[in-house]
């Protein structure tokens, strides 16, 4: 028995109607920047916009923006020009993420897939709850997957200088381009096309170049704000023998489950063992070089830094799921290979519904299981802080852009996150912040408020409110009532700037 072309045809309309609603639900909700980065992104585009170039402004001294590079920004800025409306500046990602699916399914038909197969994969990495938050968000993730996708296109289309164009451009947008670019590079000497080598080069040099050389040139070396953290939670940079095996070991496992844990949003160890086991023998069946040696050094790139991968292999999702499809794309029994595609299309659909419930209360989509925090309810500290502060009051807060952006207060986040106490060593007795830490903060930036909100997404959130009430118990903080706002969003006053244990 296989599925009639009408049945295959009620499959995938049934599919793209529920991803749609996912999509507009996910896209209607009104937070923005509740993930920190995409703030960080926001308030660099926000500089740019306002012409006053590449900068942090929402720390009490402006600094240049060397931590990320500045594509994503620079397309976010001229959105920002016409107008602030959280549904219309998430129509950038929204506009990338459609067209990295649809090259998707192209390159995917390039490599050697049927075309119910390059349909199955793009609709599996479209129904991932990540890939609908990514979308969904002000994150550069849809941007990088789009360039990076066109850019393998190129090369398999033997267009070298403009698929070394587009990887320069994937690379300043996400620095985890250069597995890009070393992998093509490597293919062409293998194959000994020199010539095909030097334009692929040069046309990417002369995009990465001028960013490399900028960024070297104004490095602030702030601790969380600049280049230096990623030197400081790399493998390859610092953290002693010992944490780096941790790391290393960690990051292992965290890969391996990372393809069953987009898809369905959890995981486990069986989870990657089954994949390791799936993998393995679908690259001894068959192989390709280009992605294979690309997903390769992505990869081994990803498991250096000190910091959970999965988000970060969104953009490479149909190219992970293509290693294995194409090993089974041929079997006999195509009524169950057509069963297991429905069913793992079916996997992350369950996912993004279990989400929606919580994205109605409090407005925002989220890649995890925990709730985000509450858009309305956050809009009662802004408003209690735009509202009864003094223009040049400090803010410390965990998601000090999204406070700087909604009230125009400057902001500090009161402590520089260590990727290794935070998720491979947590220990209460070793806490990534304490409160003589945050004291010191408060003290050398001149914060008058403390916000905490909860931030379930964040492993340091604990730490960070338990560092913030022994402060408020030792006569430094003092609550400060907001009608309505509940337990869980709460503003400290900073009374006095010595803390008395």
């Amino acid at each position: 028995m296989t599925l009639t072309r009408g049945a295959r045809r009620a499959v995938i309309g049934v599919t793209l109607a529920i991803l749609a609603g996912v999509y507009i639900v996910a896209w209607l909700a009104p937070a923005l920047g509740l993930f920190h980065d995409d703030a960080v992104y926001l308030e660099s585009a926000k500089s740019l916009a306002a012409g006053h170039g590449y900068l942090i402004e929402s720390l009490p001294t402006a600094i240049p923006q060397t931590k990320y590079p500045p594509l994503w920004p620079a397309v976010l800025a001229p959105f920002l020009l016409v107008s602030q409306n959280p549904l219309w500046l998430k129509l950038p990602a929204m506009l990338c993420t459609a067209g990295w699916l649809f090259l998707s399914y192209r390159l995917l038909r390039k490599m050697g897939a049927s075309y119910l197969g390059a349909i199955a994969l793009v609709l599996m990495a479209a129904a991932s709850p990540t890939t609908v938050f990514v979308a969904s968000h002000l994150m550069s993730e849809p941007l990088f997957a789009l360039l990076v996708t066109a850019s393998l296109l190129a090369m398999l289309s033997d267009r070298p200088a403009l698929a070394g164009a587009l990887a320069g451009l994937a690379t300043i947008t996400r620095s985890a381009g250069l597995p890009l670019l070393a992998a093509v590079f490597l293919v062409l000497l293998i194959h000994r096309r020199l010539r095909g080598a030097a334009l692929f080069t040069a046309a990417a040099g002369l995009i990465v170049a001028p960013w490399v050389g900028w960024s070297l040139a104004n490095a602030s070396n702030h601790p969380y704000y600049s280049g230096a953290s990623y030197a400081a939670t790399s493998v390859l940079t610092s953290l002693p023998a010992n944490e780096k095996l941790a790391v290393l070991a960690a990051n292992v496992l965290f890969l391996l489950g990372t393809p069953f844990t987009l898809l369905s949003g959890t995981g486990d160890i069986y989870a990657a063992l089954v994949t390791l086991a799936l993998f393995v023998w679908a690259l001894i069946r068959r192989r390709q070089l280009v992605p294979d040696l690309f997903l390769l050094i992505y990869c081994a790139l990803l498991l250096t830094w000190a910091g959970p991968p999965q988000r970060f292999i969104t953009p490479v999702l149909p190219l992970l799921l293509w290693i294995v499809w194409r090993a089974f794309q041929n079997v006999r029994r195509r009524e169950l290979l057509a069963a297991c595609a429905i069913i793992l299309i079916g996997l992350p659909l369950w996912a993004d519904f279990t989400r929606i419930p919580s994205s109605l209360r409090s407005g925002d989509f989220s890649y995890s299981t925990r709730e985000p925090n509450d858009w309305s309810r956050m809009q009662l500290l802004f408003a209690y802080l735009r509202d009864k502060t003094p223009p040049d009051t400090v803010v410390l807060a965990n998601l000090d852009p999204v406070f700087y952006l909604n009230t125009g207060r400057k902001a500090v986040r009161g402590f520089f996150p260590d990727g290794y106490k935070l998720y491979y060593a947590p220990s209460p007795s070793n806490p990534v912040i304490t409160p003589d830490q945050m004291a010191s903060e408060i003290t050398h930036n001149g914060v008058g408020y403390v916000a905490l909100t909860p931030d379930r997404d964040f492993a340091e959130a604990p730490a960070y409110h338990r560092a913030a009430e022994a402060l408020e118990r030792g006569g430094m903080l003092a609550p400060v009532d907001i009608p309505g706002a509940g337990p869980d969003y709460r503003l400290l006053r900073v009374v006095s700037f010595r803390f008395d244990r």
